[in-house]
C-alpha cells in the first residue's frame, strides 16, 4: 500500500498522527470509547471535554475562562482527539479539527448503550432515559441539558454546518481502526 503522508506517526504502510480530530454526538453514542480508542492508536493526546465544562462528578459547571483557558491549551498541541456534545464554546476547537466525527447511532442503540452504562443504579435510569431520549428527538434549542439546550441531535446536525466540508457522520458502530482506514484514504 501507497501513501503520501501529511502527518507523522507510522501506523502500517501509512503515516498518520499529527491529525486533529474531534468525536461529538449525544450520550452514550460511543464517544469516548472510541476517542480514547484513536488516541492510543495515534499517539495522540485524547481529552474529554467533560473535563473542561464540569468541576466535578454532580456535573457542577465550571467557569467560562477557566474553561475557555483549558480549550486554549489543547488547540496549542500539535495533535489531539477530543470528545464530547457541547456546543457554541467549542467552535474554536471545530475549526481547528482536520476531522469532525459525528456519532449518530439510531434511538434504540442509544437506549440499549445507556441501560447497559446504568443499569447498576436502577433509581437513576428513568430520568437518565428520559434525558437520552429527548436529546434524540427533539430539535435544536429544547434539549434537556442544563448548560446548553442546543445539544440534541438536531443542535448538533445544525451547529457542524459551517464544518460540513470536514464532517464524518457515523450511524453505525464503528471501530478506531475503520476511522484510520478513512483518514489514510483522505490523504
Amino acid at each position: 500500500m501507497e501513501c503520501e503522508p501529511r502527518w507523522g506517526i507510522e501506523l502500517g504502510a501509512c503515516e498518520i498522527g499529527r491529525v486533529k480530530i474531534h468525536f461529538i454526538g449525544i450520550p452514550s453514542a460511543g464517544k469516548t470509547t472510541l476517542a480514547a480508542a484513536l488516541s492510543e492508536r495515534l499517539g495522540s493526546p485524547y481529552h474529554s471535554l467533560d473535563g473542561l465544562a464540569f468541576v466535578d462528578e454532580q456535573w457542577t459547571l465550571r467557569s467560562p475562562g477557566e474553561r475557555d483557558a483549558m480549550l486554549v491549551v489543547i488547540l496549542e498541541e500539535p495533535s489531539f482527539v477530543t470528545e464530547g456534545g457541547f456546543l457554541g464554546w467549542t467552535d474554536p476547537l471545530l475549526a481547528e479539527a482536520d476531522l469532525i466525527v459525528w456519532l449518530d447511532p439510531p434511538l434504540w442503540t442509544l437506549v440499549l448503550r445507556h441501560v447497559r452504562r446504568f443499569a447498576r443504579h436502577p433509581m437513576w435510569l428513568p430520568s437518565l432515559l428520559l434525558f437520552q431520549i429527548l436529546s434524540y428527538t427533539r430539535p435544536a434549542g429544547a434539549g434537556p441539558a442544563k448548560d446548553n439546550a442546543n445539544q440534541t441531535r438536531r443542535g448538533i446536525e445544525g451547529a457542524l454546518i459551517p464544518w460540513r466540508d470536514k464532517v464524518v457522520r457515523v450511524r453505525r458502530p464503528v471501530l478506531a481502526d475503520e476511522i484510520l482506514a478513512y483518514i489514510r484514504a483522505s490523504d
